[in-house]
């Protein structure tokens, strides 16, 4: 084995742009875009090693990033250099994550595989994971923008409403209540996202998040109390977020939403999202 592997808890500097370098050349040869969240890649907490990395003649070749937001699961993000492939790096880069996630009892590995790559659908089925589902890639079109929702309340959520945003999370998606926890104190550790409640006569119905990473904005965690659904509130909610990243001086968004929520779907496409591309989750049992 003529190559280096490397686990870190944290990246630094340079390997992060070492990381960004090589999406580019694997994006530039698969024309796909990968989603390797690099704004989570640049906060890691440092408490677990969740970052693997792959050198040869001191060159990146290879990296592996796992991004754990509950217990049952780590979802994949993984690339490997065009001139470096079939040499065993990326089974390796999983070995290493897959001893990790033992280590911390993550039963799953959950791969990201972009819907236009070949070869990470190939890995997959050597692998033997199994397809679980797909969400789309959705980027904001401003030209696509129909007329503006009315006004709805929104404000900035504190510790003091970390029960709320559990029970929205509960009912919003749901999730199971310990995975709604675990994920709450996950985020919380995100400090470069601001997370919304939504308030209809004061009184919180739904949730959404935003941040900013590489000089565009990113919606996600949308969503709206079901007894409260269908009532126009998260057209507004949204219209309102994409004016605040707006605000802040950014008029590139994008969002993510499973590919079976047509309704979602459509009210994304209302407010001026288009869809750009779509991920694939395979799942993978420990």
């Amino acid at each position: 084995m003529g190559y280096e592997l490397l686990g870190t808890s944290k990246l630094s500097v340079e390997e992060l742009a070492e990381v960004k370098q090589l999406v580019n050349v694997c994006n530039d040869h698969d024309g796909i875009d990968l989603k390797v969240n690099p704004d989570m890649l640049g906060n890691r907490s440092g408490e677990h090693t969740e970052d693997f990395l792959c050198y040869e003649d001191g060159q990146l070749v290879g990296f592996l990033g796992l991004f754990v937001f509950h217990g049952q699961e780590a979802e994949v993000s993984s690339m490997v250099h065009p001139d470096y492939r079939r040499k065993g790096i990326f089974r390796a880069l999983q070995t290493r994550a897959a001893e990790e996630c033992e280590k911390r009892s993550i039963p799953n590995q959950l791969f990201i595989v972009q819907r236009e790559s070949l070869s990470g659908k190939a890995c997959m089925e050597k692998f033997g994971a199994t397809y679980d589902f797909s969400e789309y890639w959705m980027d904001f079109d401003g030209q696509k923008t129909t007329t503006a929702p009315a006004y709805i309340e929104m404000r900035i959520a504190g510790k003091e409403d970390s029960e709320t945003l559990i029970w929205l999370n509960v009912h919003g998606f749901q999730m199971e209540e310990d995975r709604a926890r675990e994920m709450s104190k996950r985020i919380e550790v995100e400090s470069s996202s601001t997370t919304y409640l939504i308030l209809v006569d004061d009184q919180p119905v739904g949730k959404l998040s935003t941040n900013i990473s590489e000089g565009k904005g990113f919606i996600f965690g949308f969503c709206v109390h079901p007894d409260h659904q269908g009532k126009g509130y998260g057209r507004r909610a949204l219209a309102r977020a994409i004016h605040f990243i707006r605000e802040k001086g950014y008029e590139e968004m994008s969002l993510e939403v499973a590919s079976e929520n047509s309704s979602a779907l459509g009210l994304y496409e209302s407010c001026g999202f288009v869809v750009k591309s779509a991920n694939d989750y395979y799942k993978l049992p420990l």
